[in-house]
C-alpha cells in the first residue's frame, strides 16, 4: 500500500475537482447570456484587495441577472468512488435540494462531501463538507460553507456573497474580511451547478470553457477544453460521454497539462461520469457509482 499521507496530499490538491465535477457537465441548450465575460482578464488567478466593511456596504446596488435554467432537478444525489490505482481510497457525493431564501430569492442547496474509506481511513481520516446556496434565477452563490477535516488539519470557513454589491465576506476563526469580486463569481460548488446550464453542447473539439471562481481569497479562472466524445462504462452504467480536459499546472502533481480528463454524460442531465488523472506518482480515478433524482 502506498503512503496514505502522499495519496491524500494528491486528493487535497484534487478536491476542487471532486466538487467541481459539474464544471464541464452541461445541459442541452442553455443561455449564451449566462456565459461569463472574461475579456481582458488574466487567465491565471489573482487576490483582490481587502476593503473595509463600511466601504463594502457603501458599494452601489447593481442589478442581478436572470439566467436561462435548463438543468434543475429539485432533488439529486450523485455518488462516486475515489480510487488511487487499484486501491479504494474514498467516497464523494454531490447532493442537490431546496435551499434557504435570500432577500426574497429562493436557492438550491448543493452539498459536496468527501471521506476516506477502508485502510486509508485508519491512517489519514478525511471528512470534508462543501455547501453552496445557489440563486435559482441567476445561478450565482449567496453563501459558501466549508468544513474540512483531513488528518490533523481542520478548517471552518464561510463566504457570504453580496451579488448586488459584487463583494464577498469571508468568516473564519471569529474574524471577517471583505473583498470585491467579479460580478456573479462562483464558488467551488456553485461553479458545478452553473456549468450544467451553459450552452457548451455547441462547443467544437479544442474550444475552451472559462468560469471565474472565488477560492480561499483568490479569484481563479477555471479553464477546460473539449477533447472529444466516447462511450464510458462505470459502476452506474454505460454512458455516451463528452470528454473535457481541465487545464492544470504541470509540475508537482501532474506531469503534463492534459493529465486530467473529465467524462460528462451527453444526455439531458450532463452529469459527471468519470474523472481520471495521471499523477506524478500513481493515478487517480473518480467513478460514478449511483444516481438518485427527482425532477
Amino acid at each position: 500500500m502506498p503512503n496514505c499521507g502522499t495519496v491524500f496530499a494528491h486528493l487535497r490538491t484534487m478536491r476542487c475537482f471532486l466538487f467541481l465535477l459539474g464544471v464541464l457537465g452541461l445541459v442541452i441548450g442553455g443561455s449564451a447570456s449566462a456565459m461569463p465575460d472574461t475579456t481582458g482578464w488574466d487567465k491565471g488567478s489573482w487576490r483582490p484587495d481587502r476593503i473595509p466593511r463600511d466601504s463594502a456596504l457603501a458599494m452601489p446596488m447593481l442589478p442581478l441577472r436572470t439566467a436561462t435554467v435548463t438543468c434543475a432537478p429539485e432533488i439529486e444525489r450523485l455518488v462516486y468512488a475515489v480510487r488511487y490505482g487499484f486501491i479504494s481510497a474514498g467516497e464523494a457525493r454531490l447532493e442537490t435540494g431546496p435551499g434557504p431564501v435570500y432577500d426574497g430569492r429562493p436557492t438550491w442547496r448543493v452539498v459536496g462531501t468527501g471521506r476516506s474509506v477502508g485502510a486509508f481511513d485508519w491512517v489519514f481520516k478525511v471528512r470534508d463538507h462543501y455547501e453552496s446556496h445557489i440563486d435559482r434565477e441567476g445561478l450565482f452563490p449567496h453563501r459558501f460553507i466549508r468544513r474540512v477535516r483531513e488528518g490533523g488539519y481542520r478548517m471552518e470557513r464561510d463566504i457570504i456573497f453580496d451579488p448586488a454589491r459584487r463583494t464577498a465576506r469571508t468568516d473564519e476563526k471569529e474574524e471577517s474580511h471583505f473583498q470585491a469580486v467579479p460580478a456573479f463569481c462562483q464558488d467551488l460548488v456553485s461553479a458545478a451547478h452553473f456549468a450544467r446550464n451553459l450552452p457548451l453542447d455547441t462547443l467544437e473539439v479544442g474550444e475552451l470553457v472559462e468560469i471565474p471562481t472565488f477560492v480561499d481569497g483568490e479569484v481563479h479562472i477555471i479553464r477546460a477544453r473539449m477533447s472529444g466524445r466516447s462511450e464510458v462504462k462505470v459502476k452506474a452504467g454505460t454512458f455516451d460521454c463528452w470528454a473535457f480536459q481541465p487545464v492544470v499546472k504541470e509540475g508537482r502533481i501532474w506531469k503534463d497539462e492534459d493529465d486530467l480528463t473529465l467524462h460528462v454524460s451527453a444526455d439531458q442531465w450532463r452529469i459527471p461520469v468519470l474523472v481520471t488523472s495521471d499523477l506524478v506518482i500513481g493515478s487517480l480515478r473518480l467513478e460514478l457509482m449511483g444516481v438518485y433524482r427527482e425532477p
